[in-house]
């Protein structure tokens, strides 16, 4: 079910001879992602005392000190993991700062250093930083909606090149069913063979609807065979995410 979830699209590529896998490396050194920009996530755990509500003071208190540029593509979101039933979890909650370079990413970090944020939430030490880009027209500009997000890793022999000889077909069917979905695909910045991938939808109810519509598919079936044969995937993580900036 969970490969349902990731919607996707996996072909394996061969050269005409010689070693597939060999092939599948070779093109990886000419097809490389074009990311749109790094993204920083910080998984954080509330402060004994502390709940959301204490969070939510805290929003508009950033919001009017952190210093963005002009035309700035910064952006901040706060995740919040769901639970059963859609209940959200009241503990912990991740930050995920979309940012151009190292600088504004310090700027972030002193922002929430100069408001005291630790006194609120414990955040892991070490960022988790990726490269990320957008595979759909981000029609979803809603600041409350739903993401999910799956962290795979790609088999050995298989990349990002085997990968996006699809793209074209996959958007293209997103954009044939008027899909309610936004994408994003993302790298590690210190591993190519790790990957993350994000879908956005509207409301818990549009998400449902959607994987019902894409089950009813035939080529899902074939797709599912092709996710297997070119990565591994833990399963989907929700969470209900609110832009601030």
């Amino acid at each position: 079910m969970k490969y349902y979830l990731l919607i996707i699209f996996f072909i394996v590529v061969s050269g005409c001879g010689g070693d597939p896998q060999n092939s599948n490396l070779d093109l990886d050194n000419f097809i490389k992602p074009e990311f749109s920009t790094n993204q920083t996530s910080l998984n954080c755990n509330l402060v004994s005392g502390k709940t959301l509500n204490s969070v939510e003071r805290f929003i508009p208190k950033f919001v009017n000190s952190f210093s963005r540029t002009d035309k700035s593509s910064e952006e901040l979101f706060f995740l919040f993991p769901l639970l059963k039933e859609a209940q959200i979890d009241t503990k912990s909650f991740k930050l995920v700062f979309n940012h151009a370079n190292q600088l504004s990413l310090d700027r972030f970090k002193l922002t929430l250093e100069t408001l005291s944020f630790d006194e609120i939430a414990e955040c892991e030490g070490s960022d988790i930083l990726t490269r990320s880009m957008s595979l759909t027209s981000q029609n979803i500009l809603d600041s409350n909606v739903i993401s999910e997000i799956l962290n795979c890793e790609y088999i050995t022999g298989f990349n990002y090149a085997t990968l996006k000889l699809t793209l074209e077909q996959f958007t293209d069917a997103l954009l044939k069913y008027n899909a309610p979905v936004d994408i994003f695909y993302g790298e590690a910045i210190d591993s190519e063979n790790q990957f993350q991938w994000t879908n956005i939808f509207l409301s818990l109810e549009s998400r449902q609807e959607f994987i019902e519509s894409w089950q009813s598919l035939e080529i899902s079936k074939e797709i599912q065979v092709m996710l297997l044969e070119q990565s591994i995937c833990q399963p989907s993580k929700m969470y209900r995410r609110y832009k601030v900036i």
